[in-house]
This record gives structure tokens, C-alpha cells and sequence, in this order.
């Protein structure tokens, strides 16, 4: 009976110390965090890359792109990132997007604002910052305005292409023969992402209109202040998003094959002149130089 009772009683105290205490659930594991060995991070799982850097945009001038990397034309840019660009072009081919080298029968830009469609797939980009303690995040593409300035649109939500640079073949400067040695020309250029087509950029802009240097502007109504720091997001679409933007580079290339050149005209027509802005005669009195 003893035994019974003390078995009873064994049982009655694991079954309560079992409730009281249960065994903790196994925590979920860690994403993997892929580290640039020259800054930006990539995670595989989500297929997204993560780079730092800062708002250096310096005019209202038309760009020739949207990002460079350290040290690059920061003069050209909007964006200066904290990265070498050919970590980003390997991270997006072990995420399974193909470059133009992929496509033997499709060359893309030869030469900057060669109006030559960019080959290769394509990704989502998105700029991160903070400011005043409000957190901020906007597709890459609204933070430049698109054709005449005066037109106030942003560029279309198309995406960038992944050109993937190019690899330029050093020659021996004394019998012009090959060296065997190699430079991949986005970190030689420090050539991000491209608003005007460029083929030494790993990223370019899709459009028919990425040939034309008067069309893509910094968006100062939306840009956060220059020195802002940011963080540059990377992301692979999914088919939904991709069919979308596809539509929407269809019709930005049509409408500016149609109407661009009209409508430059027409803004142009309405600008002051040097003349219409000139102050305007006094009523007579001496001119500047002249004695009384």
C-alpha cells in the first residue's frame, strides 16, 4: 500500500512540475547572413541584399545613376553605397538570376547611352532611412523625376535589369596583345546602378528612354537630406510583381517613342529666356558708370 501511495504520489508531483514547467520550445534558427568582405550583407533565404550608405545627390541636373559605389561618381549619383560591386553581382547569381552573358544572342548597351535595351532578369529596389524619428521606405524609381522636370512624374515602377558589368581584357600597352589578365569594370568604374544605360554597371534601367541623358533627375520633393544615411535594399520579385512591371515598361516605352520629344518641346517653349528674365530699364536715369 505504501508503495502504491508513494508511486501515486510521484506520479501526482511530475504531472504538476510537467504543467508548471514545460520544456521550452526550440527556437526558431537564425536566417544565414551572408557579409560582403567590402560591406552589404545578403540573405539567401528571402533573397535580399542589404547595403549601406548615404544621400550624396548633388544638383538638379540630369544623372547618369542612381548609385555608385565608395569612391565612385558621387557627382552622377544619388546614392554613394558602402560596397564593391562585384559582391553584389555574385550574390544575385547565387540567388538564380541570370545576366546578359546568359543570353548569347542579346549584346544590350555597347557604350553609355546606348539606347540598346539591358539583358538580363530583373529586381526590386528599395531605400530605407530614418529621419526625425519617422522611418522611411520607398521604391528606388520614385526617387527620381522622369522626362521634363517641370512634368513633376517620377520614373515608371519597372524595376532594374542585372547586366551584370563587363569584364574588359588588359593588353600589353607595348604589342597590343592580350595580357591574360582581367578587370570586371563595375569596380574598377564603381558602377552600381544605372539611370543612363551604361554597360559597366552590374544594374541598369530597363527602359528605351535609359539612352537619353535628359531624362532621369534626382527628386529633390522626396530625397531625404544630403549626408542622410540609408540602407539599400535589393529583392528579388515574385511572378505577380514581374508581369506588373513588365506592363508598365511596355507602356513607358511606347508613350516615349510617341510623345517625348513633343513634350520637351513644348516645356521648353514655355521656359524664361535670358531676355524675359532681364531686369527691365529705369526711367531714364544715368546707367550704371555713367555721372549724373
Amino acid at each position: 500500500m505504501q508503495r502504491l501511495l508513494t508511486a501515486t504520489l510521484a506520479a501526482t508531483l511530475f504531472a504538476c512540475a510537467s504543467a508548471e514547467d514545460p520544456k521550452p520550445e526550440p527556437k526558431p534558427a537564425e536566417e544565414k547572413v551572408i557579409k560582403f568582405p567590402g560591406g552589404g550583407r545578403a540573405f539567401p533565404k528571402r533573397k535580399r541584399i542589404e547595403i549601406d550608405g548615404y544621400a550624396v545627390y548633388p544638383t538638379r541636373a540630369p544623372i547618369e545613376l542612381f548609385a555608385c559605389a565608395t569612391n565612385g561618381k558621387e557627382h552622377e549619383a544619388v546614392l554613394s553605397l558602402q560596397c564593391v560591386p562585384q559582391d553584389v553581382h555574385f550574390a544575385l547569381l547565387i540567388f538564380g538570376l541570370k545576366q546578359k552573358s546568359d543570353y548569347p544572342d542579346r549584346k544590350g548597351p555597347e557604350g553609355l547611352g546606348d539606347p540598346a535595351k539591358p539583358v538580363g532578369d530583373k529586381v526590386v529596389i528599395w531605400i530605407e532611412w530614418e529621419l526625425d524619428n519617422k522611418k522611411h521606405r520607398v521604391r528606388a524609381e520614385d526617387l527620381l523625376t522622369y522626362g521634363p522636370p517641370l512634368a513633376k512624374r517620377t520614373m515608371p515602377r519597372v524595376g532594374w535589369t542585372f547586366a551584370g558589368s563587363m569584364v574588359w581584357e588588359r593588353l600589353d600597352p607595348d604589342t597590343n596583345e592580350k595580357t591574360g589578365e582581367t578587370i570586371y569594370m563595375a569596380n574598377r568604374e564603381r558602377t552600381l546602378i544605372a539611370t543612363l544605360h551604361d554597360p559597366t554597371s552590374v544594374l541598369d534601367n530597363p527602359l528605351v528612354s535609359g539612352g537619353d541623358d535628359r531624362m532621369l533627375h534626382p527628386n529633390l520633393d522626396l530625397l531625404p537630406p544630403r549626408g542622410t544615411k540609408i540602407v539599400m535594399a535589393i529583392e528579388v520579385p515574385n511572378e505577380t510583381d514581374l508581369k506588373e512591371m513588365a506592363k508598365v515598361e511596355e507602356e513607358a516605352d511606347t508613350e516615349y517613342a510617341k510623345n517625348i520629344e513633343q513634350e520637351w518641346k513644348e516645356i521648353e517653349e514655355t521656359v524664361p529666356t535670358p531676355d524675359d528674365v532681364k531686369p527691365k530699364a529705369d526711367n531714364g536715369g544715368p546707367k550704371v558708370g555713367e555721372g549724373k
